[in-house]
């Protein structure tokens, strides 16, 4: 049978990256166990502390309708909805961040297979956005190269790289969820009030500012007389106002320096 060759080896697709992941000392496990698992355990410790305190001032079922009464006002307000399910999604995201690295096809860690930090998640606008800290051995173009599995894995629309221009081993992966433009309620445009201010409603525009014309001062003109030898009669000095320009009826508007009188009728 003949030998495989050096050129042969190269061109198989079929090749699997195999390394160990370094030994770690029980000290450093627990400290990552407790930095990942912050929140849940901050939220069981408040919830303990005050059970126990309510246990002790008051009987069980005064206890149990006081903690119901609060998850239902934290459930029914929207602005407190919003916070806990943000901040809910932000503790998943980096839970589910963290097993979508150690499990992709794409290798996000490095030879020693430490992944990146994940530092801290913060809600936005359109979902969150997970800050990370690669570690030596790694970039942020194998993040990149990884995007395509960290949303499926984040039950999110999309996933987008943020690269720090600074600093290139800070990085922040976007997690897009929504649209703010998709709203049943349609979206107030800025002309419709300057259109509204225009027709004689006293409607206030935001960085609407009437520009003032400038004031045109007439000349005389004088024009040439003729020779006195030629017999015709002398014109008399006549003066012509020159020529001013009619200001509009209607001052002009401009929003964040830009001339909108174009588009209002």
């Amino acid at each position: 049978m003949p030998k495989s060759t050096r050129r042969a080896r190269g061109a198989r697709v079929d090749v699997m990256e195999v390394w160990q992941a370094p030994k770690q000392s029980w000290p450093a496990v627990l400290v990552g166990m407790l930095i990942r698992w912050r929140a849940e355990l901050a939220l069981t410790a408040v919830t303990i502390v005050v059970l126990v305190w309510l246990d002790g001032r008051t009987n069980t079922v005064v206890m149990w309708l006081i903690v119901g009464g609060t998850l239902g006002v934290v459930a029914v307000l929207p602005w407190s909805r919003r916070f806990v399910l943000a901040r809910f999604w932000c503790v998943l995201d980096r839970h589910r961040l963290r097993t979508c690295l150690r499990m992709a096809k794409i290798r996000t860690m490095n030879l020693d297979g430490a992944l990146p930090f994940l530092l801290w998640a913060r809600p936005t606008k359109t979902g969150e956005r997970v800050w990370m800290w690669t570690r030596a051995g790694s970039s942020a173009d194998d993040l990149e190269n990884v995007l395509g599995y960290i949303a499926p894995a984040c039950y999110a629309r999309s996933a987008r790289l943020h690269r720090v221009r600074s600093l290139s081993t800070l990085v922040a992966v976007e997690l897009v969820r929504r649209d703010p433009l998709e709203r049943p309620q349609a979206i107030r445009s800025p002309l419709a009030r300057l259109s509204a201010r225009m027709q004689g409603h006293n409607v206030t525009a935001e960085g609407s500012e009437p520009i003032t014309a400038a004031t045109v001062t007439p000349l005389p003109v004088r024009q040439d007389t003729p020779a006195a030898g030629t017999g015709t009669k002398a014109a008399k000095t006549t003066t012509k106002k020159a020529a001013v320009p009619e200001q509009s009826a209607r001052p002009s508007v401009v929003v964040n320096g830009e001339d909108l009188s174009d588009y209002i009728d």
